[in-house]
């Protein structure tokens, strides 16, 4: 192996703009001067070089079946191990997820920065993040350790729960939040409600117990505005109905909330009581089901033209001989992977509402078949410039963490996309392209998608949502 010096013992927001920390003990001066949340500094014992020629010893005369002598026993304790494990994950939920991906971990770096080190937002945090890397490499042994951490996460939250006032603080309804998320990452099967809505139904309780704290503070109000996100997509996974205390709730949060996707959200909860109607068979028959859906597409189709400007794709025309795998020779580049998500977030629903309205028996279902056939198609021309090399500067093969985290995201659009298309090539094409997923990007998950379409699986995309880990990943 190269040695490339020591590694550095700076924080991360440091280390991610490449400046020289001055390790103060609170927080660092560069931080504070950005006015950010400082991560603190690396385990000294993290970074220490180490001799590992024992430890690989004891592990392959262990699989050889022959019993090691005492001498060349592990002298690295389990628990170090896991320390050093959990040091990793941790720092990569942050720089991958909470300040890459995601839209909606803001409230976490503020409470996590001023958290108690042994609390149970801390063991939430690890918990969550063991998780997410467990999911991210296929790792039974790192989800293992993730439910360790989880266990001892629960035993700090029920002392807190305990306590009035801490029940009623936002670092509590955090790390409730962050267990959901783990719930979710750890049991990826959307028809197991009773685990699924376990925890965000008793963050649900903790917002009804803290009253007008709820909108007190920026931190509060983004906690509130995530549980009703995440028990409306919950709700929606599990074929019930969105609660009819969420609707009070986006009806206080309104008056701070004016963008898009909380605009969204609210079209969100009139396609998930639909989905729960449609599946109880309650609404009064199939006609009802159908105008319904037509009226929640023609407020997505709205919602879709009021997307700035700076978020609408740009075609790319390329040849053959550039990447044989483009349909239709092009592809389209968003200003971000947020935004790609936010406009296929907005297609899949609408793909599930046309779907609907194709079993119109009044004749009126022509528009829907090229409503479809459209989206799909938007869909896949959003998927090369994740994968294809060249499109991006960070595109890389074999695939980065980020790549692989964004193309797991596309993995449910392109399953209904597929499911619904009539079109044979495009079909084959989405196959081929999680088959190239799986390969580059040592994605197995992707394999299993593409198998699901290739067996003409009746699963729907919400369950393929679930199968990803996506509840837990989305921005």
């Amino acid at each position: 192996m190269v040695n490339k010096g020591r590694p550095s013992k700076d924080c991360l927001p440091c280390r991610k703009r490449k400046l020289q920390c001055d390790l103060k003990l609170e927080s660092c001066g560069q931080c504070q001067r950005a006015n950010i949340s400082c991560h603190g500094y690396r385990n000294l014992q993290d970074l220490a070089f180490r001799d590992e020629t024992h430890v690989a010893k004891h592990k392959v005369l262990t699989r050889l079946g022959r019993n090691p002598p005492a001498a060349s026993a592990v002298s690295l304790p389990i628990s170090h191990l896991e320390l050093n494990m959990g040091t990793r994950c941790r720092e990569t939920f942050f720089l991958l997820y909470v300040t890459g991906l995601s839209r909606s971990c803001t409230s976490l770096v503020p409470l996590y920065a001023q958290a108690s080190a042994n609390g149970h937002l801390a063991c939430s945090v690890d918990a969550v993040s063991l998780a997410f890397t467990a999911v991210q490499t296929e790792s039974q042994e790192v989800m293992r350790l993730a439910n360790k951490r989880y266990v001892t996460a629960i035993q700090g939250l029920g002392k807190a729960l305990r306590d009035c006032q801490a029940m009623k603080s936002d670092e509590t309804l955090q790390s409730v939040l962050l267990l959901d998320a783990y719930e979710k990452l750890s049991s990826r099967e959307a028809h197991r409600p009773p685990s699924w809505m376990s925890h965000i139904q008793g963050a649900m309780s903790l917002i009804e117990a803290r009253g007008t704290v709820n909108f007190s503070n920026p931190i509060a109000r983004q906690l509130v505005r995530t549980v009703v996100k995440t028990l409306t997509i919950t709700c929606g996974a599990a074929k019930v109905s969105v609660p009819e205390s969420i609707l009070w709730l986006r009806r206080e949060l309104d008056v701070f909330n004016t963008d898009i996707k909380w605009d969204f959200m609210g079209i969100l909860s009139d396609i998930v009581n639909l989905r729960a109607d449609v599946h109880h068979n309650r609404g009064g028959g199939g006609i009802w089901a159908i105008e319904k859906a037509k009226g929640i597409d023609q407020s997505l189709a709205s919602l879709e033209q009021k997307l700035e400007e700076f978020s609408k794709p740009v075609p790319v025309v390329a040849t053959i001989s550039t990447w044989p795998g483009l349909l239709d020779g092009q592809y389209d580049v968003y200003p971000n992977h947020y935004a790609t998500q936010v406009w296929n977030t907005l297609r899949t629903m609408r793909l599930e509402m046309n779907d609907i309205i194709t079993n119109d028996p009044r004749g009126s279902e022509t528009g829907a078949f090229e409503t479809i056939k459209r989206i799909s198609r938007q869909i896949c021309h959003a998927v090369p410039q994740f994968i294809l090399p060249g499109a991006r500067p960070e595109n890389t093969e074999p695939f980065s963490p980020m790549q692989k985290l964004q193309c797991r995201v596309l993995l449910a659009p392109l399953y209904l996309s597929a499911q619904l298309s009539t079109d044979r090539h495009m079909r084959e094409w989405i196959c081929s392209s999680m088959d190239y997923m799986a390969e580059k990007g040592n994605m197995r998950v992707a394999k299993d998608v593409a198998d699901l379409l290739r067996t003409r699986s009746d699963a729907d995309s919400w369950t393929v949502w679930a199968m990803t880990g996506c509840y837990a990943m989305a921005a």
